[in-house]
């Protein structure tokens, strides 16, 4: 069949990860290459030379935009953390604490609120606190990435909902319901890398993170009940995130200064570009002033509001603010040291995606799927995560298939809200192992070179989202 020759260069990418021998960089040129030989000699959509170098081009543009915020994450979190005493997390209870905080709380809040990796950005230093090493420190920060939904102001969600025709607020509230599975699954595997950190968890620790847990998957329901998908995961959060700081920290004042120290800078980027997003007001003027968009169907690059100027200058900022302005040079020195392997594997894996995109291969990918009748729903958990991982967006994914779906929905007389939210979440869950993703914690983590390690530990996150999703997929058939 032809569907199986388009779909080799995702082949190819998992072929030379799991070799173990080629690092991110490697098996992203793989991929790309395969998919500019199919695009130029056999895809639907066939490409010209002119055509494959502007499908290129777009990766290129879209690579620079999320590797931007890579390096002013890594600039960013060098000038916070210089010249500062991380919080003292010699109590081991505290440390759990702390963790569970960062990864299930403050992680999830910033990428709502911001987008585009941040998150991991946000709660490095927390992790890397607790005394987790490289390999831990990067498992963890992925947690940030849980409700990717709702990442950037629901921008994925809000994207699915116009190509599936379900009201936004409709499609949020199915996403947090598919969720609350995904938050528990996960959980589980937060009990393991967290034990294996070094921070393991007592019978009342456990007890308590799943309290929590619950907690945040009702009020991420109610939240997108109440105000739609693009404030939800904030509403959720932020209440939550407000009492156990609070709890965690008003009994012992010698915590405060050290941690306001670090922690102001990190609340004037989340507000700050929350805020941008949120009030139209304040977004809209800033959007218009200065704006780039080489492409008209790509983001457009506006600095005021783009989260790469926020993260350089907060950081300047905070360096002028605290003495520090002689390390920005060195702080931006060891972010390109750093950084400039993952913004590589970035780039290629969206020229990658831009080209099985623009040669028609991943939407044929999806229509071949409804040869299989109603049975195709089985596909739907799958195809979205594959594209989610290749594209490091949930928003990419829907771009790509959510009209696929939502025909097979429609053809088979499936809920169209559930298989959109089914699209949209599996997209969603499987941008936490995205190459974009795991090169960031790889950075972050300070081991640009750990990723191909990384996918042997990270890939059962992966899993227990697609095996949820596929049972969620197989009741929706049973039901029909």
């Amino acid at each position: 069949m032809i569907e199986l020759l388009w779909s080799l260069p995702i082949v190819t990418v998992a072929a030379i990860i799991a070799s173990g021998r080629v690092g991110p960089v490697g098996s992203g040129l793989g991929g790309t290459i395969c998919a500019l030989a199919i695009g130029l000699t056999c895809a639907p959509l066939r490409l010209d030379f002119v055509g494959a170098l502007l499908a290129a081009a777009k990766g290129i543009w879209l690579g620079s935009l999320v590797g931007a915020v890579i390096l002013g994450g890594l600039f960013f979190r060098a000038i916070v953390s210089t010249g500062t005493v991380a919080p003292a997390t010699t109590c081991a209870k505290r440390r759990r604490r702390q963790l569970f905080t960062a990864c299930f709380l403050i992680g999830p809040f910033a990428e709502s609120a911001t987008g585009y990796g941040v998150g991991q950005v946000a709660i490095a230093s927390m992790i890397r606190s607790t005394g987790a090493k490289a390999m831990h420190a990067m498992l963890l920060g992925l947690f940030s990435q849980t409700l990717v939904p709702w990442g950037a102001m629901a921008i994925g969600t809000t994207v699915g909902a116009e190509l599936s025709g379900v009201p936004a607020r409709t499609l949020g509230v199915h996403c947090a319901v598919l969720t609350a599975p995904l938050l528990f699954g996960w959980l589980i595997m937060y009990w393991r890398i967290a034990t294996a950190a070094g921070t393991p968890g007592t019978i009342t620790d456990l007890i308590g993170e799943f309290a929590w847990v619950v907690t945040i998957a009702a009020l991420l329901v109610a939240a997108n009940l109440l105000v739609g998908p693009e404030v939800a995961a904030m509403l959720a959060l932020g209440p939550l995130i407000m009492l156990r700081l609070w709890n965690d920290e008003h009994a012992d004042p010698r915590q405060w200064q050290p941690a306001l120290r670090v922690g102001i800078p990190y609340a004037v980027l989340v507000v700050g570009l929350a805020l941008t997003r949120s009030i139209p007001a304040i977004g809209n003027p800033l959007r218009d002033a200065l704006s780039f968009q080489p492409f008209n169907d790509s983001p457009s690059f506006a600095p005021l509001i783009h989260p790469s100027c926020w993260l350089v200058v907060v950081a300047i900022l905070s360096a002028s603010v605290f003495g520090q302005v002689r390390d920005v040079g060195h702080a931006a020195r060891q972010a390109w040291l750093v950084g400039r392997k993952s913004v590589m594997t970035i780039g290629l894996y969206l020229i990658m995606a831009q080209i099985m995109r623009g040669s028609g291969v991943a939407s044929e990918l999806a229509k071949g799927m409804r040869t299989l009748g109603p049975f195709a729903i089985l596909t739907t958990p799958l195809l979205g995560a594959t594209f989610g991982f290749l594209t490091g967006s949930a928003n990419g994914s829907n771009g790509l298939l959510m009209v696929s779906q939502s025909a097979l929905a429609m053809d088979n007389h499936f809920s169209v809200a559930w298989v959109a939210a089914l699209q949209t979440t599996a997209a969603a869950a499987l941008t936490m192992l995205s190459p974009v993703r795991l090169a960031m914690g790889c950075a972050l983590a300070g081991s640009p070179g750990l990723e191909r390690s990384a996918y042997a530990r990270a890939w059962p996150l992966g899993a227990v989202a697609v095996a949820i999703l596929s049972i969620v997929a197989a009741v929706l058939l049973f039901l029909s």
